[in-house]
């Protein structure tokens, strides 16, 4: 299948794989959603631990190493060897409907890293005690607030007044939605190659007395019909074009 787009004076073919939209299933654990694509493993450069078996969206491949990716409202980064792509839209691409409830006092800070070490300065927001309005995504290893405790940090969204995001201590959090594996069976395909469908765009001049927007989606059969259309409609125009200049020279 071939987008005709017809702008400006120019019709321009795009192949149908330009505006393809690619998935990737998550292969491992410890799989991270990264805030840029270099490859340190540390909360300075990683949002949260992404959920095995479930996918996120290719945007663009950064580099050798990472995938410019969504997953739900967030942008990142992810390692291309962690995931393998898809055909097709999964029906189920994220984990969603995840919360739990703070119980203790250490939990209550929603912070923009998961350390205390910068004091009030990463405070997001304070979550009242039993709270349950707080949406999770993932986790990360962070500091470890009690000694012989956990490190494991909760990325989350606790809706107040309005949404906050952060990072929450979880060895004080408790009833976590059961969190289970995504069993949907897909059918795997080779990691795409955005600057192959980047450059599928041909472009043609029209006759300058053309106007207006068309776009349509053409199989091969209708684009030769197209050309022979455009192709009379060039003779005609130059027809045109002497009779009134014989008319004119008369």
């Amino acid at each position: 299948m071939i987008f005709l787009i017809y702008f400006q004076n120019t019709i321009c073919f795009v192949s149908a794989s330009t505006f393809d939209t690619y998935y990737a299933r998550i292969m491992y654990d410890d799989v991270y959603l990264y805030k840029s694509p270099i490859d340190v493993d540390n909360y300075s450069n990683i949002y949260f631990e992404l959920p095995r078996t479930y996918f996120v969206e290719l945007t663009d491949s950064s580099n050798n190493e990472f995938f410019q990716v969504n997953y739900l409202n967030f942008t990142g980064y992810v390692k291309k060897e962690c995931v393998q792509t898809i055909v097709g839209t999964p029906q189920t691409p994220y984990l969603t409907d995840i919360s739990f409830r703070v119980y203790a006092e250490l939990s209550r800070d929603l912070r923009s890293e998961p350390t205390t070490v910068s004091g009030s300065s990463s405070q997001v927001a304070y979550i009242p005690l039993y709270s349950r309005n707080l949406t999770y995504f993932g986790t990360i290893e962070g500091e470890t607030l009690v000694d012989g405790r956990t490190n494991i940090w909760y990325y989350c969204k606790y809706s107040a007044d309005r949404d906050y995001y952060g990072y929450v201590y979880s060895d004080f959090c408790d009833e976590l939605t059961t969190i289970t594996l995504n069993t949907e069976e897909v059918t795997y395909t080779t990691s795409p190659d955005f600057d192959a469908t980047e450059s599928n765009t041909t472009s043609l001049p029209l006759n300058s007395n053309a106007t207006g927007i068309i776009i349509a989606v053409l199989s091969i059969p209708a684009l030769i019909f197209v050309f022979m259309i455009l192709k009379s409609t060039k003779i005609l125009s130059k027809d045109r074009d002497n009779n009134n200049r014989e008319i004119k020279d008369y």
